[in-house]
């Protein structure tokens, strides 16, 4: 498929989902192709003989057939389409017990060294990362990842330049930058987007403090905008740092200061667009195809790409680092992802034009753009392509999307219908679920906590006919839900900490508010005219709505008092960090000296040590300075860090519904983050190898990639 309709119409991947099943022995009359990354070239696709690549199996499979994959690394695209039935689809698999890699990585080689402690290599293509092994190396960067990032002074538009808002220093890496920018970047924050993104320099006149860019990014103002510069080999001042630079439209040099000599042999680039491409030929449709138990990695579009199919499944597999997307799906029917693990890469999983899809078991994480996203017509035109419907997303733990563009744990948009969305875990999200262009959606036994804006988005006017129920929303940055479209109902869930926006679209009762403090208002109102009541009966009275409705104290088994939003600010240290007042009724009288808090949820203690009228001071420090809107729950005297939002025994939750029913999600936090979905006692998804596990990011020493290249 062509590489264009991949893409949102506003750059954004989109993203994929899939599957049901779990390894198994190959149907009754179909044939197994084996094949194993150590054999000899010229195998006949034996157990005994086995083909050397997966190219050649799938090449050489017929409808039905498994074709399974003794442990190794396979370097290769490959493409997918062999049809199966209903009762005896194509497999694709990983031999049980093995690991199993499709990596679209090419490895680094021939490294020279050059002055400093630095080596350099050729490449071909473009790189867009560095890894050693599977972690990230950092791009060189002035200032540091240690220090704000530079305010814009003035800008010119029609000049594409802008200035440094102070003048700056003489030091020899901005000497050497201004003298031969080569491929060097802005990194930007864009405060009228508030999004990250990079931009080619031309030129830097450090006389006048003036920055030229190749590309004018057109929401920069110069208001609140803030820029370092980045990649280029005069930046590189530490070890693990890196830079490259374009020879021709073939070739591009990197530059590497490795922590070790030895770190040289273990260096990769993505270098495959598309690693796992499951596809019909031409216009034909594939179906009936299972994938299962792989590790897929190093693609710069897309790990695993599911396009024009029918009834795909997609099962305990692991995508992670890829450039885009993790896994996506488009113009496909039927697809089903389940207990896999989606991890590290720009964008999570997602389904877009698809029709009765199942999202289930996965947990997915520390992506730098969205977790699972859901779309329809993504082209934009009223022709273009099927919108989405009967989609359901259920039993995922998501968490961890906050760090670049607008990141949200599930969001859904471009025309959806009939979404929903059950028994998911949505924590520490720049938002936990955005919606746009949707009719008929609904939220169902699921917890939304922790979020820098609002928990949920019902926005644009065009995001209809919600139902949230026996649901946790709480922990808002900005508060609980935004809703300005129509017809939203709510019923037998706990609105925690945050103040609930009661819109004339909105029909809402016997739902439990717990709030940390008896001054929190618990509901704001349209009308009156943007009116905050604090108890059931006021809002009664005014609206109609939470008639039977409670204010209490949820009791929840274990949780933090409280969450604030670190905010964006010079004062950050490791060890400090300034604080958003007002927002979502955080206040610093919240905090005390000795308090326990963690920060974004990284499962550490740190004691407050001193509270300012806007900043916490805290020991141990964060082993870097804050980069983005960070969270900050207030554990109080906790020994240990459990979050489990079941109310206990004696809470007014357990019969604050209607007919006495319980309030709230019974969802077991500690069991999701243990891989257990099904309340099993069992591991639903894959155990991560240990070189996996020490890739997967540290939210507070986090990799900044290079965004937009």
């Amino acid at each position: 498929m062509s590489n264009k309709i991949w893409r949102d119409v506003c750059g954004m991947a989109v993203l994929a989902i899939g599957a049901a099943a779990i390894l198994g022995s190959v149907p009754a009359g179909a044939g197994e192709l084996w094949v194993d990354a150590k054999a000899a070239a010229g195998g006949n696709g034996s157990s005994q003989t086995p083909y050397a690549t997966v190219g050649e199996a799938v090449k050489a499979a017929k409808p039905g057939d498994t074709i399974t994959l003794r442990q190794g690394v396979y370097r290769e695209a490959v493409t997918l389409g062999v049809s199966g039935t209903a009762a005896q689809p194509t497999v694709l698999r990983a031999a049980e017990g093995q690991r199993v890699v499709l990596s679209g990585f090419a490895p680094v080689t021939g490294w020279r060294p050059e002055a400093g402690g630095i080596y350099s290599a050729t490449v071909d293509g473009p790189i867009l990362a560095l890894y050693v092994g599977y972690m990230p190396q950092p791009v060189a960067r002035w200032p540091d990842l240690d220090q704000p990032m530079r305010p814009l002074g003035s800008v010119d538009a029609k000049a594409a330049t802008f200035q440094d808002a102070a003048a700056l220093p003489d030091v020899p890496c901005l000497r050497d930058l201004a003298a031969a920018p080569k491929s060097a970047m802005a990194f930007l924050y864009v405060s009228r987007s508030n999004a990250y993104g990079t931009e080619p320099i031309t030129k830097v006149d450090l006389a006048t403090r003036t920055v030229s860019l190749g590309k004018w990014n057109a929401q920069l103002t110069g208001k609140g905008d803030r820029y370092q510069f980045a990649n280029h080999h005069g930046l590189i001042g530490k070890p693990g740092q890196w830079a490259f630079e374009k020879i021709d439209d073939r070739q591009t040099r990197v530059y590497f200061h490795p922590a070790a000599p030895a770190d040289l042999a273990r260096t990769q680039y993505p270098k495959a667009a598309v690693v796992l491409n499951v596809t019909g030929a031409g216009k034909q449709t594939a179906s009936n195809i299972r994938v299962e138990g792989l590790e897929i990695c190093g693609a710069t579009r897309a790990g695993l790409q599911v396009g024009g199919c029918d009834n795909v499944t997609v099962t305990r597999c692991i995508v992670h680092h890829n450039a885009n997307s993790g896994a996506s799906s488009r113009r496909s029917n039927h697809v089903t992802f389940k207990n896999n693990i989606i991890f590290g890469n720009a964008f999570g999983l997602g389904v877009c034009s698809g029709q009765d899809c199942l999202v289930e078991g996965n947990e997915v994480c520390f992506n730098g753009g969205d977790g699972i996203d859901i779309a329809g017509n993504v082209s934009g035109r009223p022709d273009g392509e099927p919108t989405s419907s009967n989609i359901t997303v259920r039993r995922n733990y998501v968490h961890h999307h906050y760090m670049f563009s607008h990141p949200d744990n599930i969001q859904v948009y471009r025309f959806v219908k009939n979404l929903v969305l059950e028994d998911n875990v949505q924590l520490l999200g720049g938002q936990g679920l955005m919606t746009e262009e949707i009719d008929g959606g609904t939220v169902r036994n699921s917890i939304i906590v922790g979020t820098g804006a609002n928990a949920v988005i019902f926005g644009h006017g065009n995001s209809n006919d919600w139902t949230v129920e026996n649901s946790v929303v709480g922990l808002g940055g900005w508060g609980l839900f935004l809703m300005d479209g129509k017809d939203y109902r709510f019923q037998n869930n706990i609105f925690w900490n945050g103040t609930l926006a009661e819109m004339e679209a909105l029909t809402s009762d016997y739902n439990l508010f717990s709030m940390a403090r008896d001054t929190h208002p618990m509901c704001l109102v349209s009308k009156p005219k943007w009116t905050r009541f604090l108890t059931p009966a006021e809002v009664a009275a005014a609206t109609g709505q939470e008639q039977h409705s409670q204010r209490a104290d949820a009791m929840f088994r274990s949780a933090p008092a409280c969450q604030a939003i670190v905010s964006t600010s010079e004062i950050n240290t490791p060890d400090r960090v300034a604080i958003r007042v007002g927002a979502a009724n955080v206040s610093m009288a919240d905090f005390q000296v000795g308090d326990r808090i963690e920060i974004n949820g990284d499962g550490r203690l740190r004691r407050v040590t001193a509270v300012g009228t806007d900043n916490l001071q805290f020991d141990p420090p964060l082993p870097i300075r804050t980069f983005r809107d960070a969270f900050v729950w207030n554990w109080k005297n906790a020994a240990a860090i459990v979050l489990d939002l079941r109310p206990r025994d004696g809470s007014p939750a357990l019969t604050a519904g209607r007919d006495k029913k319980p309030v709230g999600a019974n969802l077991d936090i500690p069991a999701f983050q243990r891989g257990d979905f099904y309340g099993t006692g069992k591991r639903a998804i894959p155990e991560l190898p240990e070189d996996l596990k020490a890739s997967m990011p540290d939210p507070n020493n986090y990799y900044v990639p290079l965004m937009g290249y």
